[in-house]
């Protein structure tokens, strides 16, 4: 049998449901691919040619000699002589070498002429891409269609969060109510995705909601009672700044983010609950709701030790630069806690982990009451 026939018989195989979650992938993934007039300028590329000398490598000031052939704009094929000084200080600087593609910027005279240019930034988005292209096409191959539907949650996850909330936040609305309704929106979208139209879905969801609110009700409430924003005092100006908003809502954005990172663990371990007890149910039909219940919980509670770690751990991950940059002062315990930002953290850590124990008791409680599809 060979691949062409291979290919027919899994296409045979699709419903009508797998081809709308093929068609709504593909629409996705171009909507995103398409340009956004968010995007305020084209950057201009770079490649290096010819480095002429390296010098001082060692030094806390280097400079690098280079010759770069400009890829894009109207200076598209020009080749330019640059300087790439490099500090020691700064860690973020790239050493110049030949082949490397890189993103440039260029200053003109009076007469439209490059007066000056220097590099910036190597280019990453690129070998980004190519991995996450790997783990898509990864997802989908070995998931089959379950995977097809994950990739186009996931889309869809992105894409709001990138098209919708951001924009929005930016452009002065409440990032508390946008932050729900997108909570509400993702939640919906990405479990009817997943598991289909059907009464286990109606009760994940109603457990990730639930769980997802009461994440953003302790945060909204301890951000307020411990008056911290998350944000040193040089990001609230620099977002100041660039939005050129004053009354920017910090402690509103706080809400966003813990809202944002609960909601993928709380909608996991929702979902794992309520397939398990549709499980229990179809297996033994005649259990009493008082036994789904109990069964319930016992699934929920194997899983929330595993799931508030994941939380912790990865809002530990995320803020490791912070924990050691605070814990270089050596400051008593009690003062590295009294930081703005570390407060913050501990905060997003430990709402998302409560949020996360209120899912289980809701969701077990939402399927008990809803019951399940029969199969």
């Amino acid at each position: 049998m060979n691949f062409t026939d291979i290919l027919k018989r899994n296409i045979k195989k699709l419903t009508k449901s797998d081809i709308k979650v093929i068609v709504l992938t593909i629409i996705v993934i171009v909507g995103m691919l398409m340009p956004s007039s968010y995007i305020r300028k084209e950057a201009i590329h770079g490649k290096i040619i010819k480095v002429e000398n390296n010098e001082g490598e060692k030094r806390q000031l280097s400079r690098s000699k280079v010759k770069v052939k400009i890829l894009n704009g109207k200076y598209k094929d020009k080749v330019i002589d640059m300087d790439n000084l490099v500090s020691d200080k700064t860690y973020h600087e790239t050493y110049a070498k030949k082949g490397n593609e890189v993103l440039i910027n260029i200053e003109e005279d009076n007469k439209d002429n490059i007066k000056k240019a220097y590099i910036y930034e190597v280019v990453r988005y690129k070998y980004l891409k190519g991995i996450i292209i790997l783990f898509l096409v990864l997802l989908s191959l070995l998931g089959g269609m379950q995977g097809i539907r994950s990739v186009l949650a996931l889309l869809i996850t992105t894409y709001s969060v990138l098209k919708i909330l951001i924009p929005l936040i930016m452009s002065g609305f409440n990032p508390i109510l946008v932050s729900i309704i997108i909570c509400i929106g993702v939640s919906i979208l990405n479990l009817l995705i997943i598991s289909g139209k059907n009464k286990k879905s109606l009760a994940a969801i109603i457990g990730t909601l639930g769980g997802v609110m009461v994440a953003g009700i302790i945060a909204l409430i301890s951000s307020n009672i411990l008056q911290v924003i998350g944000l040193t005092d040089e990001e609230a100006q620099m977002l100041i700044y660039i939005t050129g908003s004053p009354k920017f809502n910090f402690r509103g954005l706080l809400f966003s983010g813990i809202l944002m990172g609960a909601l993928g663990a709380v909608m996991d371990i929702s979902m794992s609950i309520a397939s398990s007890m549709k499980e229990v149910k179809i297996n033994n039909p005649d259990i009493s709701k008082k036994q789904l219940v109990k069964a319930g919980f016992n699934v929920g509670r194997d899983i929330m030790g595993t799931m508030a770690n994941t939380l912790i751990l990865a809002y530990a991950g995320g803020a490791m630069y912070t924990l050691l940059l605070i814990s270089s002062y050596k400051l008593p315990f009690e003062r590295m806690l009294n930081q703005d930002v570390m407060a913050a953290e501990v905060i997003q850590a430990l709402c998302g982990s409560i949020g996360l124990i209120f899912t289980i008791p809701i969701t077990t409680l939402a399927v008990s009451l809803i019951g399940v599809d029969k199969e």
